[in-house]
């Protein structure tokens, strides 16, 4: 499958139902294509690339602040997704910032499916984008409801967040990866 196929549409309110009905019947295309072309070499349920390598929690800094005292370390979360009920949620955000609350703050969760045969990851469903600062912690949620299949999938959360403070820093905390029977 061409890998421009996969490009993933914009992430509007409006378009969301109608792109996880198009994603889903993408990915569904996807996948069929990499289980026929791989054949039993290849599946699923074997462990992507990376995952062994996800990193939950990333530290953000704004090192670039005036002084040493104006410098902000936030701490950043990826939750490992949770299937119940038919539904995949996975959470993530910032947890927390020291020694005192940047001036903005942005994150967002998304949930990702692994690809085998082209090897990558794909968004498959996204949270609104959350801009408040901790304390308290702060976290946004993306969901999947989703149908039970025979075919094991791996779905991780990716969580995106922004710091600013007398400059800015952004970066991507990756979650333990979630092994289902759910498309």
């Amino acid at each position: 499958m061409p890998k421009e196929a996969l490009v993933p549409l914009p992430r509007t309110r409006s378009t969301l139902s109608g792109r996880r009905l198009a994603t889903r019947s993408l990915l569904v295309s996807a996948l069929a294509a990499t289980a026929a072309f791989a054949g039993s070499t290849a599946s699923a349920e074997s462990t992507p690339p990376g995952a062994s390598k996800a990193r939950p929690i990333t530290t953000l800094t704004v090192e670039d602040a005036k002084s040493p005292a104006h410098v902000i370390t936030c701490t950043l979360f990826a939750n490992k997704p949770n299937y119940s009920e038919g539904k995949i949620t996975g959470t993530g955000g910032i947890s927390g910032c020291a020694p005192s609350t940047p001036d903005a703050c942005a994150s967002e969760a998304d949930l990702e499916l692994y690809l085998p045969g082209p090897d990558e990851w794909t968004t498959v469903a996204a949270s609104s984008r959350q801009h408040r600062c901790p304390p308290p912690a702060r976290s946004t949620t993306a969901a999947l409801s989703c149908d039970s299949t025979s075919t094991t999938y791996i779905y991780r959360t990716k969580t995106l967040g922004t710091i600013v403070h007398e400059g800015t820093d952004s970066g991507t905390a990756t979650s333990r990866t979630l092994h289902v029977r759910c498309l």
